[in-house]
């Protein structure tokens, strides 16, 4: 089992704009999450939306799509700000 700690955090932040295939990979990785939990160790080194979409999937666990959407749209403007 991954560890909240490693789960939140990155090296690097490889995340480019979201667009609609970006938002798939985040969703394919939340729910790779809720079916097999979290990638191995070494996945999170390098954020990416489709790890990322599974760091919130192991937090968060089997929530609405409705709160999968605001949490993906919540870290893109994250990601703008940084």
């Amino acid at each position: 089992m991954v560890s909240n700690d490693i789960l939140l955090m990155f090296d690097e932040d490889e995340r480019k704009p979201l667009d609609s295939d970006r938002e798939r990979t985040f969703h394919r990785g939340w729910n790779d999450a809720v079916e097999d939990g979290p990638y191995s160790d070494g996945t999170f080194n390098t954020l990416t939306w489709q790890n990322l979409g599974n760091r919130f999937g192991c937090l968060f666990g089997d929530v609405p799509e409705e709160m999968r959407d605001e949490l993906m749209f919540w870290a893109e403007r994250q990601r703008r700000l940084d």
